[in-house]
């Protein structure tokens, strides 16, 4: 059982990066000049690494083995981090998770108002 893993990894100005080292700790991939790359792999976590930019890594534990899981990155350049000594940062997903929770809220919503519509016409 493993994972099938595929992505694109960009620099923080959305420019694909060529050469990225993609290890899930036994087999290391190299991402492609678009940027992309593609893999099999049995262990829960993956990093992301390249001269003058900062390590990467992600977790794969919350998926399902096996499964698809598309993992996209951006890597940082050393000089733009936030705190010099760290030279390691988390992929932030909360940007995907927070659209999703505002189109379920959103059709809640609608749901909800028209409902009290519904029950406010048919109550008479």
């Amino acid at each position: 059982m493993a994972y099938d893993i595929e992505g694109e990894v960009k620099d923080s100005a959305d420019n694909p990066i060529k050469g990225v080292s993609v290890s899930d700790g036994v087999q290391k991939y190299s991402t492609m000049s678009d940027g992309s790359y593609s893999l099999k792999a049995d262990a829960t976590k993956l990093t992301f690494s390249k001269d003058g930019y900062n390590v990467n890594t992600f977790d794969l534990t919350k998926y399902k083995n096996p499964s698809s899981v598309n993992v996209d990155i951006t890597l940082t350049t050393k000089s733009a981090s936030n705190n010099p000594s760290s030279d390691t940062t988390k992929t932030d997903e909360k940007a995907k998770s927070t659209k999703k929770m505002l189109i379920y809220v959103g059709v809640g919503l609608v749901v909800l108002v028209g409902g009290y519509f519904v029950y406010r016409k048919f109550k008479k």
